[in-house]
């Protein structure tokens, strides 16, 4: 087998985001597998600047000059690649993929993976809709490869670009670390009401937390005997969230943990762990939630979470957005108990995903 040596780019690397953390568990995964890899971040200031310095405590990772030009970070990352022998990328986010194309253009015996985690049409991205379409076209024509990381993204793809639509493929992320279940089983690291809901995530609009705070509030009005809610993470929206939650009176029952690095020991001792996200590629979280056999409750936002549960048998998915429908599931949580749920993302192990991933690289 060739030996490979990949190169993962991000545009930034926050603590705690998604896409770091499933690229940090690839990483490993394939390291498992005998290949290296190493990172290189093309923006490390602002909050990117913690991220990269906790990624370069256990991976091996790059960055230019913070203070260089594009021009001036490009031709560092060209001069990175030849003197590492990359002959693989994997790229996250658009300024990433639009970097490894131009690192294909530079390097064309190179083999990129493009890689898409979110829906075209979401809020929260730069450019338009059309445009992310053409350069999934552009992608296609520089014979790279083309990873959706759920079935209907890849399908979404599939239906957008014009050239490569064979070069699209579903790979799931790797999440199921083996040490996931060990972590669980630790105390956890904040003190916790007896009986919660939890969500977990950066604290952002995307994560439709406020979304998760009118919901519970409609609940608790209903059955102020609840489990209290626990929101996992930090994020830019942590003070409107208190400030939404003191002003819906359950300032007293919702509990702001921060950021942990083992959220599992919290998921794990849920009585359900709810998903209010206004949109996703396929959430992390909730695989691991399932894959401890935490009872779910998801919106069911564009992609990911009706690829995982089918309602009333592996938990329960609410219409997207919809906060009573949210309040309804939550005061009927014990229905969901005593459901074995974990066979269902046994896929996304590390192993399954590495070698997914290697086939790729041929």
């Amino acid at each position: 087998m060739e030996k490979y040596k990949v190169l993962f780019i991000h545009k930034f690397f926050t603590t705690g985001g998604g896409v770091e953390r499933v690229h940090k568990n690839l990483s490993q995964a394939l390291g498992d597998e005998g290949v290296t890899s190493i990172f290189y971040v093309h923006d490390v200031t602002g909050e990117s600047k913690e991220g990269f310095s906790q990624l370069q405590d256990s991976f091996t990772a790059f960055a230019a000059d913070s203070n260089n030009g594009f021009k001036q970070k490009l031709s560092y990352l060209y001069s990175l690649i030849k003197r590492k022998e990359i002959n693989v990328i994997i790229a996250a986010t658009e300024t990433a993929n639009i970097l490894a194309f131009l690192c294909k253009l530079r390097f064309p015996k190179l083999k990129v993976i493009y890689t898409r985690h979110c829906a075209f049409d979401v809020s929260d991205q730069k450019l338009a809709p059309w445009a992310i379409k053409a350069l999934y076209s552009l992608y296609g024509l520089s014979n790279g490869k083309i990873i959706a990381v759920s079935e209907s993204l890849k399908q979404q793809i599939k239906d957008a670009v014009v050239f490569g639509k064979n070069k699209v493929s579903f790979i799931p992320n790797a999440v199921l670390q083996p040490s996931i279940a060990e972590l669980s089983n630790e105390s956890p690291q904040s003190p916790l009401p007896e009986r919660y809901f939890c969500g977990v995530g950066r604290l952002v609009e995307q994560k439709g937390f406020d979304l998760l705070l009118e919901a519970y509030s409609k609940a608790h009005l209903k059955d102020a005997t609840l489990p209290e809610l626990v929101i996992v993470g930090a994020g830019e929206d942590l003070d409107a969230l208190k400030k939404q939650a003191a002003s819906l009176g359950i300032n007293e029952v919702v509990h702001f943990t921060g950021f942990t690095t083992n959220p599992y020991s919290i998921i794990k001792r849920a009585e359900a762990f709810v998903l209010s996200s206004r949109h996703e590629g396929m959430p992390t979280v909730l695989v691991e939630a399932m894959s401890l056999n935490t009872p779910v409750i998801a919106f069911d936002c564009p992609t990911g979470p009706s690829e995982l549960i089918t309602s009333d048998e592996t938990g329960v998915l609410v219409k997207a957005l919809d906060t009573d429908a949210l309040a309804h599931a939550l005061c009927n949580y014990s229905s969901l108990k005593s459901k074995q749920i974990s066979d269902r993302v046994k896929h996304f192990s590390y192993k399954n995903v590495a070698n997914a991933y290697i086939a790729q690289f041929g």
